[in-house]
């Protein structure tokens, strides 16, 4: 399934694309995103990660409603800063019994239109976008976040934090 622009970083005619399957809920998945911030700048120009929502809604009750949020803000071109809000204050949302005021605050803070944001937040067709993400995941055997696919290399987590930079490095002299 193609991913809309929105939720590509990078550059869009490189070589290289990697696949991050993520959970905003996710602590593995908050605490990887200064790595995953350091190697987009290490390797700006030859790669583009391309964001796909992976919500574990067996363990994170405010998993969904977090990505169905971020879908939002990608609909107004602002998914990168508003995904990077809810993992800086994941402790803040992630045990509410419900989260909603915490999900308009980031969209305030991200200068959203908070009409917009809320009529997208209210409509659940929004959620098929992120059902699909969850299908391609598991068509390619995803089972935890957050996991990345470098080239045809899949890294869980930790792995992509230890090895990820050697990884690109030997997909990008094929």
């Amino acid at each position: 399934m193609a991913t809309p622009h929105a939720r590509i970083q990078g550059n869009p005619a490189a070589r290289l694309t990697i696949f991050e399957y993520s959970d905003f809920q996710c602590p593995a998945c908050a605490h990887i995103q200064p790595t995953v911030q350091r190697i987009l700048e290490l390797y700006k120009g030859k790669i583009r990660l391309v964001f796909k929502y992976y919500p574990l809604t067996m363990m994170h009750k405010n998993a969904l409603g977090a990505a169905h949020a971020a879908q939002c803000a990608a609909e107004q071109n602002q998914f990168w800063p508003y995904g990077d809000e809810l993992f800086a204050k994941q402790t803040q949302w992630a045990t509410l019994a419900d989260p909603t005021t915490s999900f308009m605050a980031i969209a305030q803070d991200a200068k959203l239109d908070t009409v917009r944001y809320a009529t997208c937040v209210a409509d659940p067709s929004k959620e098929a976008i992120i059902l699909a993400d969850v299908q391609e995941g598991k068509a390619r055997q995803v089972s935890a976040t957050p996991t990345f696919f470098v080239g045809d290399q899949r890294l869980l987590g930790g792995f992509f934090e230890a090895d990820g930079a050697r990884t690109i490095e030997r997909e990008l002299r094929k």
